[in-house]
């Protein structure tokens, strides 16, 4: 006898019994009248949390909206009621306001013209 048939006989006997175990260890389910309404329970009960955590969604969004736009009026509103804006930018407002701070400090600059040599 072939020793590779010898062990598929064995491999084969193993996964027989293993197959055994498991019916005995996970049996068919009787069916039974309620069966289909139980798994439809089972099916509709998974949806609902679901269900829960998309109206959760929508209800924050929906309150997200509200506020920004809550948040948007008042801002435009509030706006309205404020004076006239300067005409410089603010990089400019900086600017002067280095150059005025660096001006105690600098010596005027005389550039006098190259005399060109021939």
């Amino acid at each position: 006898m072939d020793p590779q048939s010898h062990n598929t006989g064995s491999d084969e006997a193993r996964l027989d019994a293993l197959f055994q175990a498991y019916r005995a260890a996970c049996p068919d389910p009787e069916p039974s009248a309620n069966f289909m309404p139980l798994l439809w329970q089972g099916i509709e009960a998974r949806q609902n949390v679901s269900i829960v955590f998309s109206r959760l969604a929508r209800n924050l969004m929906t309150a997200a909206l509200a506020l920004s736009i809550l948040l948007g009026l008042v801002v435009s509103f509030s706006g309205s009621r404020v004076g006239q804006l300067p005409s410089e930018s603010y990089v400019e407002v900086l600017a002067d306001e280095h150059y005025s701070q660096t001006l105690d400090y600098d010596d005027p600059v005389h550039i006098s013209p190259a005399v060109e040599q021939r």
